[in-house]
């Protein structure tokens, strides 16, 4: 099974994300856009995992100790540059609960065998991922409106709110997109 760790946005910002998705959509062709229902912030992928390691990660998440915080998903990006996009996303804007979290998530998992990730946590939402480089220009136009509403002072905030549990999710791919299951969840304090 192909499993993550991740928290699951809330319904009014997952409205305004499926709202921008809509309209987007039409002007970046190439793109595989993300469905709404399949929206979260990632805090740890562990890959394809043997069915028989899901309690040991599971009981090792159930002593994760953390308290809820406040977040907010705001402002839109690419990775890994505008010049080579293959990812567009949504940003988040939280305190450092949010990292520290991913840490200890990453100290908790790292004796069951998975590898602590060597790039530094950077929070975000997947919106669409690139298969080809073609719609740079679109992609381009679609960033500097977005930064020029930004420096107007109409920042294109998604919403706010509060991270209250995070979750183990399988991940089952497709020609039509990768589906996922919620198989626990772990509740902040």
């Amino acid at each position: 099974m192909r499993l993550f760790v991740a928290i699951e946005i809330a319904e009014p910002i997952r409205e305004k994300l499926a709202e921008f998705i809509s309209e987007f959509r039409p002007k970046l062709a190439n793109a595989a856009w993300v469905r709404p229902e399949g929206l979260h912030i990632t805090l740890k992928f562990l890959g394809n995992v043997p069915d028989e390691k899901r309690s040991a990660i599971e009981g090792a998440l159930e002593k994760i100790t953390a308290a809820q915080f406040s977040l907010s998903i705001a402002n839109i990006g690419v990775f890994p540059n505008p010049g080579s996009p293959r990812v567009l996303w949504a940003g988040i804007d939280s305190g450092p609960e949010l990292a520290a979290l991913a840490s200890q998530i990453e100290e908790i998992l790292n004796p069951l065998g998975f590898a602590r990730e060597k790039r530094a946590f950077s929070p975000h939402v997947t919106l669409a991922r690139f298969k080809s480089s073609g719609n740079r220009l679109a992609l381009a136009k679609l960033l500097s409106a977005h930064a020029s509403e930004s420096a107007g002072g109409d920042i294109h905030g998604f919403g706010t709110m509060a991270a209250t549990h995070f979750h183990l999710y399988e991940s089952k791919l497709s020609p039509q997109g990768a589906r996922y299951s919620k198989l626990a969840s772990f509740a902040l304090e």
